[in-house]
Protein backbone atom coordinates (compact mmCIF):
# COMPACT_ATOMS: atom_id res chain seq x y z
CA UNK A 1 0.00 0.00 0.00
CA UNK A 2 1.13 3.61 -0.71
CA UNK A 3 3.66 5.00 1.59
CA UNK A 4 5.53 7.96 2.07
CA UNK A 5 9.07 7.25 2.10
CA UNK A 6 12.24 9.09 1.39
CA UNK A 7 15.14 6.76 2.04
CA UNK A 8 18.24 7.98 3.56
CA UNK A 9 20.33 6.47 0.66
CA UNK A 10 18.76 9.49 -1.78
CA UNK A 11 22.25 10.92 -3.44
CA UNK A 12 23.03 14.37 -2.69
CA UNK A 13 21.39 17.02 -5.49
CA UNK A 14 23.89 17.90 -8.10
CA UNK A 15 24.20 21.69 -7.79
CA UNK A 16 23.05 23.62 -10.82
CA UNK A 17 25.14 25.64 -13.04
CA UNK A 18 23.80 29.25 -12.34
CA UNK A 19 23.45 30.13 -8.73
CA UNK A 20 19.95 30.89 -7.94
CA UNK A 21 18.32 34.06 -7.75
CA UNK A 22 20.17 36.24 -5.13
CA UNK A 23 16.34 36.93 -3.32
CA UNK A 24 16.47 33.08 -2.70
CA UNK A 25 19.73 32.04 -1.86
CA UNK A 26 20.91 32.64 1.50
CA UNK A 27 24.67 32.93 0.70
CA UNK A 28 23.60 36.34 -0.90
CA UNK A 29 23.23 39.12 1.03
CA UNK A 30 19.42 39.61 0.39
CA UNK A 31 18.81 36.20 0.23
CA UNK A 32 20.09 36.54 3.93
CA UNK A 33 18.35 39.86 4.54
CA UNK A 34 15.05 38.07 3.66
CA UNK A 35 15.71 34.73 6.10
CA UNK A 36 16.40 36.57 8.85
CA UNK A 37 13.30 38.42 8.30
CA UNK A 38 11.60 35.61 8.57
CA UNK A 39 12.81 33.56 11.06
CA UNK A 40 11.13 36.19 13.39
CA UNK A 41 7.78 34.62 13.58
CA UNK A 42 5.83 38.02 13.67
CA UNK A 43 7.42 39.00 10.98
CA UNK A 44 6.98 35.94 9.42
CA UNK A 45 2.98 35.81 10.06
CA UNK A 46 3.19 39.41 9.02
CA UNK A 47 3.69 38.61 5.88
CA UNK A 48 1.85 35.27 5.78
CA UNK A 49 -0.96 37.50 6.16
CA UNK A 50 0.26 40.14 3.71
CA UNK A 51 0.67 37.70 0.98
CA UNK A 52 -3.01 36.48 1.55
CA UNK A 53 -4.59 39.47 1.31
CA UNK A 54 -2.32 40.80 -1.83
CA UNK A 55 -3.41 37.76 -3.51
CA UNK A 56 -6.89 37.86 -3.24
CA UNK A 57 -7.37 41.87 -3.41
CA UNK A 58 -5.48 41.16 -7.20
CA UNK A 59 -7.25 38.05 -7.99
CA UNK A 60 -10.44 39.38 -7.63
CA UNK A 61 -9.56 42.83 -9.10
CA UNK A 62 -9.18 40.61 -12.44
CA UNK A 63 -12.20 38.97 -12.69
CA UNK A 64 -11.78 35.63 -10.18
CA UNK A 65 -14.78 35.08 -7.83
CA UNK A 66 -12.04 34.28 -5.08
CA UNK A 67 -14.12 34.01 -1.63
CA UNK A 68 -17.27 32.98 -3.47
CA UNK A 69 -15.70 29.85 -5.25
CA UNK A 70 -14.01 28.88 -2.02
CA UNK A 71 -17.66 28.86 -0.10
CA UNK A 72 -18.86 26.78 -2.89
CA UNK A 73 -16.34 24.37 -3.17
CA UNK A 74 -16.23 23.83 0.22
CA UNK A 75 -19.73 22.94 0.49
CA UNK A 76 -19.76 20.71 -2.36
CA UNK A 77 -16.51 18.93 -1.33
CA UNK A 78 -17.42 18.14 2.32
CA UNK A 79 -19.26 15.30 1.60
CA UNK A 80 -16.05 13.60 -0.33
CA UNK A 81 -13.17 14.12 2.14
CA UNK A 82 -14.00 10.77 3.92
CA UNK A 83 -13.71 8.36 0.85
CA UNK A 84 -10.58 10.87 -1.06
CA UNK A 85 -8.34 10.11 1.61
CA UNK A 86 -6.39 6.60 2.12
CA UNK A 87 -6.17 5.95 5.94
CA UNK A 88 -3.04 3.54 5.14
CA UNK A 89 -1.17 6.25 3.63
CA UNK A 90 1.44 8.26 5.62
CA UNK A 91 1.95 11.97 5.11
CA UNK A 92 5.61 13.01 5.42
CA UNK A 93 7.18 15.40 7.49
CA UNK A 94 7.82 18.31 4.66
CA UNK A 95 4.45 18.29 3.10
CA UNK A 96 3.42 19.64 7.02
CA UNK A 97 5.38 22.93 5.95
CA UNK A 98 3.59 25.97 5.93
CA UNK A 99 2.87 26.54 1.83
CA UNK A 100 1.35 29.32 0.54
CA UNK A 101 0.37 31.19 3.50
CA UNK A 102 -1.86 28.94 4.97
CA UNK A 103 -0.58 27.29 8.73
CA UNK A 104 -1.70 23.59 7.81
CA UNK A 105 0.16 23.89 4.44
CA UNK A 106 -1.98 21.99 1.82
CA UNK A 107 -3.54 19.43 4.46
CA UNK A 108 -7.00 22.35 4.99
CA UNK A 109 -10.28 23.60 3.19
CA UNK A 110 -8.83 26.32 2.31
CA UNK A 111 -5.69 25.57 0.64
CA UNK A 112 -8.17 23.28 -1.50
CA UNK A 113 -11.12 25.41 -1.86
CA UNK A 114 -8.42 28.10 -3.02
CA UNK A 115 -6.07 26.39 -5.22
CA UNK A 116 -8.19 26.68 -8.90
CA UNK A 117 -8.32 30.47 -7.94
CA UNK A 118 -4.60 30.75 -7.35
CA UNK A 119 -4.02 28.60 -10.29
CA UNK A 120 -6.08 31.37 -12.57
CA UNK A 121 -4.45 33.84 -10.50
CA UNK A 122 -0.83 32.58 -11.47
CA UNK A 123 -1.56 32.36 -14.92
CA UNK A 124 -2.68 36.02 -15.34
CA UNK A 125 0.53 37.29 -13.47
CA UNK A 126 2.67 35.60 -16.33
CA UNK A 127 1.04 37.85 -19.11
CA UNK A 128 0.72 41.15 -16.78
CA UNK A 129 1.00 43.44 -19.73
CA UNK A 130 -2.13 41.76 -21.43
CA UNK A 131 -5.53 41.54 -21.02
CA UNK A 132 -6.87 38.14 -20.48
CA UNK A 133 -9.68 36.73 -18.53
CA UNK A 134 -8.21 34.58 -16.54
CA UNK A 135 -10.12 31.42 -18.66
CA UNK A 136 -7.92 32.94 -21.28
CA UNK A 137 -5.05 32.75 -19.55
CA UNK A 138 -5.05 29.35 -18.18
CA UNK A 139 -5.63 27.99 -21.64
CA UNK A 140 -3.12 29.97 -22.76
CA UNK A 141 -0.57 28.75 -19.72
CA UNK A 142 -1.88 24.87 -20.58
CA UNK A 143 -1.58 25.06 -24.24
CA UNK A 144 2.43 26.28 -24.05
CA UNK A 145 3.18 23.72 -21.61
CA UNK A 146 1.71 21.08 -23.69
CA UNK A 147 3.05 22.63 -27.21
CA UNK A 148 6.58 21.89 -25.26
CA UNK A 149 5.38 18.44 -24.29
CA UNK A 150 4.85 17.25 -27.85
CA UNK A 151 8.01 16.87 -29.66
CA UNK A 152 8.52 14.13 -27.35
CA UNK A 153 5.14 12.41 -27.86
CA UNK A 154 5.87 12.54 -31.48
CA UNK A 155 4.21 9.27 -32.99
CA UNK A 156 3.33 7.61 -29.84
CA UNK A 157 0.04 7.26 -28.76
CA UNK A 158 -0.50 7.73 -24.84
CA UNK A 159 -2.51 5.20 -23.19
CA UNK A 160 -1.84 5.45 -19.40
CA UNK A 161 -1.09 9.09 -18.32
CA UNK A 162 0.08 9.98 -14.84
CA UNK A 163 -0.36 13.85 -13.19
CA UNK A 164 1.56 13.30 -9.84
CA UNK A 165 1.00 16.52 -7.55
CA UNK A 166 -2.22 16.59 -8.96
CA UNK A 167 -3.77 19.38 -6.23
CA UNK A 168 -7.51 20.06 -7.25
CA UNK A 169 -6.82 18.87 -10.96
CA UNK A 170 -6.58 21.81 -13.16
CA UNK A 171 -3.62 20.80 -14.65
CA UNK A 172 -4.73 17.00 -14.70
CA UNK A 173 -8.12 17.63 -16.94
CA UNK A 174 -6.13 20.05 -19.18
CA UNK A 175 -3.60 17.26 -19.99
CA UNK A 176 -6.81 14.46 -20.02
CA UNK A 177 -8.38 17.06 -22.77
CA UNK A 178 -5.21 17.76 -24.71
CA UNK A 179 -4.44 13.95 -25.40
CA UNK A 180 -7.34 12.78 -26.07
CA UNK A 181 -7.71 15.81 -29.04
CA UNK A 182 -4.01 14.66 -30.35
CA UNK A 183 -4.74 11.25 -30.74
CA UNK A 184 -7.72 8.81 -32.22
CA UNK A 185 -8.13 6.59 -28.87
CA UNK A 186 -9.33 7.42 -25.49
CA UNK A 187 -6.60 7.87 -22.81
CA UNK A 188 -6.60 7.05 -19.00
CA UNK A 189 -5.75 9.37 -16.92
CA UNK A 190 -5.00 9.38 -13.39
CA UNK A 191 -4.23 12.06 -10.56
CA UNK A 192 -1.61 11.41 -7.40
CA UNK A 193 -2.02 14.01 -4.35
CA UNK A 194 -0.93 14.11 -0.57
CA UNK A 195 -3.67 16.27 0.34
CA UNK A 196 -7.72 14.49 0.72
CA UNK A 197 -8.97 18.15 1.06
CA UNK A 198 -7.44 18.18 -2.74
CA UNK A 199 -8.46 15.24 -3.81
CA UNK A 200 -12.23 15.99 -2.21
CA UNK A 201 -12.51 19.37 -4.31
CA UNK A 202 -11.03 17.68 -7.49
CA UNK A 203 -13.97 15.04 -7.29
CA UNK A 204 -16.24 18.37 -7.97
CA UNK A 205 -14.22 19.79 -10.13
CA UNK A 206 -14.33 16.39 -12.20
CA UNK A 207 -18.61 15.98 -12.56
CA UNK A 208 -18.44 13.91 -15.20
CA UNK A 209 -15.62 11.59 -14.16
CA UNK A 210 -13.11 12.51 -16.97
CA UNK A 211 -10.26 10.78 -14.67
CA UNK A 212 -10.37 7.10 -13.78
CA UNK A 213 -9.31 7.75 -10.07
CA UNK A 214 -7.91 10.10 -8.07
CA UNK A 215 -5.56 8.90 -5.39
CA UNK A 216 -4.10 9.51 -2.20
CA UNK A 217 -0.63 8.88 -2.22
CA UNK A 218 2.58 10.37 -1.93
CA UNK A 219 4.21 11.15 -5.45
CA UNK A 220 7.43 9.07 -4.32
CA UNK A 221 5.47 5.92 -3.31
CA UNK A 222 2.38 5.78 -5.32
CA UNK A 223 1.66 1.95 -4.79
CA UNK A 224 0.75 1.83 -8.72
CA UNK A 225 2.28 -1.54 -10.56
CA UNK A 226 5.90 -1.23 -12.77
CA UNK A 227 5.99 -0.05 -16.16
CA UNK A 228 2.09 0.80 -16.18
CA UNK A 229 1.98 4.27 -17.54
CA UNK A 230 3.40 5.96 -21.14
CA UNK A 231 3.65 9.39 -19.68
CA UNK A 232 3.26 11.36 -16.34
CA UNK A 233 3.40 14.63 -15.57
CA UNK A 234 4.43 16.95 -12.88
CA UNK A 235 2.88 20.33 -13.09
CA UNK A 236 4.28 22.90 -10.23
CA UNK A 237 5.30 20.58 -8.01
CA UNK A 238 9.11 20.03 -8.24
CA UNK A 239 9.19 23.62 -6.34
CA UNK A 240 7.64 22.36 -3.56
CA UNK A 241 9.81 19.41 -2.25
CA UNK A 242 13.25 19.29 -0.66
CA UNK A 243 15.64 18.07 -3.04
CA UNK A 244 15.93 14.26 -1.51
CA UNK A 245 12.02 14.00 -2.20
CA UNK A 246 12.57 15.35 -5.51
CA UNK A 247 14.86 12.54 -6.17
CA UNK A 248 13.00 9.99 -4.96
CA UNK A 249 9.94 11.01 -6.89
CA UNK A 250 12.13 11.09 -10.23
CA UNK A 251 12.84 7.40 -8.92
CA UNK A 252 8.98 6.49 -8.75
CA UNK A 253 8.43 7.69 -12.08
CA UNK A 254 10.85 6.04 -13.56
CA UNK A 255 9.37 2.55 -11.74
CA UNK A 256 5.79 3.81 -12.79
CA UNK A 257 6.89 4.57 -16.69
CA UNK A 258 7.11 1.92 -19.39
CA UNK A 259 9.94 1.55 -21.48
CA UNK A 260 10.46 5.07 -23.65
CA UNK A 261 7.66 6.12 -21.64
CA UNK A 262 7.97 9.92 -21.11
CA UNK A 263 8.28 12.46 -17.98
CA UNK A 264 6.90 16.12 -17.87
CA UNK A 265 8.17 18.47 -15.27
CA UNK A 266 6.61 21.90 -15.07
CA UNK A 267 8.17 24.42 -12.92
CA UNK A 268 9.90 27.86 -12.44
CA UNK A 269 12.56 28.13 -14.48
CA UNK A 270 15.71 29.34 -13.44
CA UNK A 271 17.21 31.36 -16.60
CA UNK A 272 13.86 33.28 -16.48
CA UNK A 273 14.88 36.99 -16.06
CA UNK A 274 11.42 38.25 -14.67
CA UNK A 275 12.20 35.39 -11.93
CA UNK A 276 15.92 36.42 -11.23
CA UNK A 277 14.82 39.93 -10.99
CA UNK A 278 11.90 39.74 -9.04
CA UNK A 279 11.81 43.12 -6.60
CA UNK A 280 13.01 42.32 -2.56
CA UNK A 281 9.21 42.89 -1.07
CA UNK A 282 7.69 40.85 -3.62
CA UNK A 283 10.49 38.14 -2.90
CA UNK A 284 10.40 38.30 0.22
CA UNK A 285 6.44 37.42 0.48
CA UNK A 286 7.13 34.72 -2.17
CA UNK A 287 9.99 33.20 -0.33
CA UNK A 288 7.43 33.22 2.57
CA UNK A 289 5.46 30.69 1.34
CA UNK A 290 7.65 28.45 -0.35
CA UNK A 291 9.46 26.70 2.01
CA UNK A 292 11.77 24.59 -0.20
CA UNK A 293 12.33 27.20 -3.25
CA UNK A 294 16.10 26.93 -2.44
CA UNK A 295 16.08 23.60 -2.61
CA UNK A 296 14.44 23.52 -6.38
CA UNK A 297 17.03 26.53 -7.45
CA UNK A 298 20.07 24.92 -6.27
CA UNK A 299 19.36 21.24 -7.99
CA UNK A 300 20.00 20.66 -11.55
CA UNK A 301 16.78 19.07 -11.94
CA UNK A 302 18.15 17.77 -16.16
CA UNK A 303 20.99 15.74 -14.05
CA UNK A 304 18.78 14.51 -11.87
CA UNK A 305 16.72 12.91 -14.12
CA UNK A 306 19.75 11.35 -15.90
CA UNK A 307 20.84 10.02 -12.49
CA UNK A 308 17.11 8.30 -11.83
CA UNK A 309 17.72 6.77 -14.97
CA UNK A 310 16.25 9.04 -18.13
CA UNK A 311 17.32 10.07 -21.37
CA UNK A 312 17.06 12.40 -24.12
CA UNK A 313 16.27 14.98 -21.30
CA UNK A 314 14.76 18.41 -23.40
CA UNK A 315 14.32 21.76 -21.64
CA UNK A 316 12.26 24.69 -22.94
CA UNK A 317 10.94 27.77 -21.56
CA UNK A 318 7.08 27.80 -22.04
CA UNK A 319 6.77 31.29 -21.06
CA UNK A 320 8.16 34.12 -19.45
CA UNK A 321 8.26 32.48 -15.97
CA UNK A 322 8.14 28.60 -16.47
CA UNK A 323 10.13 25.84 -17.98
CA UNK A 324 9.40 22.52 -19.47
CA UNK A 325 11.78 19.27 -18.84
CA UNK A 326 11.03 16.23 -21.29
CA UNK A 327 13.05 13.28 -21.24
CA UNK A 328 12.13 9.83 -21.84
CA UNK A 329 13.00 6.00 -19.80
CA UNK A 330 15.44 4.31 -21.14
CA UNK A 331 15.08 0.95 -22.55
CA UNK A 332 12.32 2.33 -25.05
CA UNK A 333 12.83 2.29 -28.68
CA UNK A 334 10.60 2.65 -32.04
CA UNK A 335 6.88 3.73 -31.73
CA UNK A 336 4.66 2.69 -29.35
CA UNK A 337 0.65 2.18 -30.53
Amino acid sequence: MPQAVTPATSPAPTPAQDAPPNWVDDRHPIGRLIKALLAVEPLRQLMFFQARQLIIRTAEQRGIAWRARRQQLQRQAEPFLEEAGNPLTTTPPYYRARFHAYGAGNLCWAAACEAEQATDAMALRVWPGETLSPEQAQQRLRQAIFDAIAPSLAGRAVHEALDLGCSVGVGTLALKRWLEQRQSMPVRVRGVDLSPHMLAVARVRDADGEIVAWHHAAAEATGLPDASVDLITLQFVCHELPAAATAAVLRESARLLRPGGVIALVDQDPDSAVIRRLPAPIATLLKSTEPYLEDYFRLDLPEALRHAGFQGVRSQACDPRHRVLVASRQGGSGIVF
